[in-house]
Formats: C-alpha cells, structure tokens, sequence
C-alpha cells in the first residue's frame, strides 16, 4: 500500500475528529439508564482507535482523542465530566496505542483492553474526588462492561478495516 500524503492524513485525521464527536452526540442520544453511573457505549473511541489503525503518527491519533474528549465534555456531558473522561481516554489511548505498536493484537482485543483501562481510570479519579475507597467496588462490573463495550467497537473497526482498506487481522 502507498504512503498517503500529509494533507491526506491531516484530511483524515479532521473526518475523524469530526466522526467521533458526532458518535459522541449518538450516545449523548442513547438513553442509557445503568444502575452505576459513567457507563456508556464509547462510540467515539471508534474513530480514536481507527486513526491509531491506519494514521502513520500515534500523535495525531491522541491529538483526535483529546479534541473528542474536550469537545464532547464541553457540549454533551459538562465541565464536570472532564477529569473522568480525560482519565480514561489517555490511560485508554496509551494502552490501545502500546498493543496496536508492540504486541500487534487484533483490533477487537486492542479496544477490549482500551475499554477496560477507561473504566478502570474512571474509578480512581472516583475514588480521588470522592475520597472513598468504597468506590473501587464498582470496578469489576464497570471492568466488565468496558471490556465488553470496547470488544464490539473494535469488532467496527476491523469490519471498517476490511471494508476500506482491504486490512486483515490475525
């Protein structure tokens, strides 16, 4: 495959931007009614790993993470989410961005353990602002769903992979 130019993949990496603070809008829509509070579908992540998938710079990959996490903190989910969701994207991030790099694993598993580091960044910052340990009890459901959530957008991304790009995964 052909190296893309840089104003394609600056073209790219503004398209999605723009996809994953449009999902954001989505879940913003979704009614979800868990019974802990801070779980959601992560749609957005969708684009993040996407970009960490077929983007030559992990930089400009975080730099679509940041821009979803601000902008969609800023018009869906408040100021006051801020600190948990930049927690859990960048702890997320890196983690997706070491197994993408290093270990080569499939995107499904690669968002699976990027779900369950959000979640997992989620609690301590709970358990910092709240300052109650009891909040880690929430940790293994919340694991549970991140995980599970994260599995099926790393399923997307693949089947986007194959669908665009002809990319197939071990």
């Amino acid at each position: 495959m052909r190296t893309p130019s840089k104003s394609k993949n600056a073209a790219v990496a503004g398209l999605l931007s723009t996809v994953a603070i449009l999902m954001g809008y989505v879940e913003y829509l979704i009614p979800v009614v868990p019974p802990i509070s801070g779980i959601k579908l992560g749609l957005g992540n969708i684009a993040v790993l996407l970009a960490l998938r077929i983007l030559p710079s992990d930089k400009t990959a975080f730099s679509i993470m940041m821009t979803k996490v601000i902008m969609c903190s800023m018009l869906f989910s408040g100021m006051s989410a801020l600190p948990y969701s930049l927690a859990g994207g960048v702890l997320s991030f890196a983690v997706m961005a070491l197994l993408c790099s290093k270990f080569g694993l499939s995107s499904a598993g690669v968002s699976a353990a990027g779900g369950a580091a959000h979640m997992a960044a989620q609690v301590a910052v709970a358990a910092l602002v709240t300052s109650t340990a009891s909040v880690i009890t929430l940790l293994p459901p919340l694991i549970a769903v991140g995980t599970l959530t994260g599995l099926l957008n790393g399923i997307i991304v693949n089947m986007a992979q194959i669908l665009e790009y002809g990319i197939h995964e071990n």
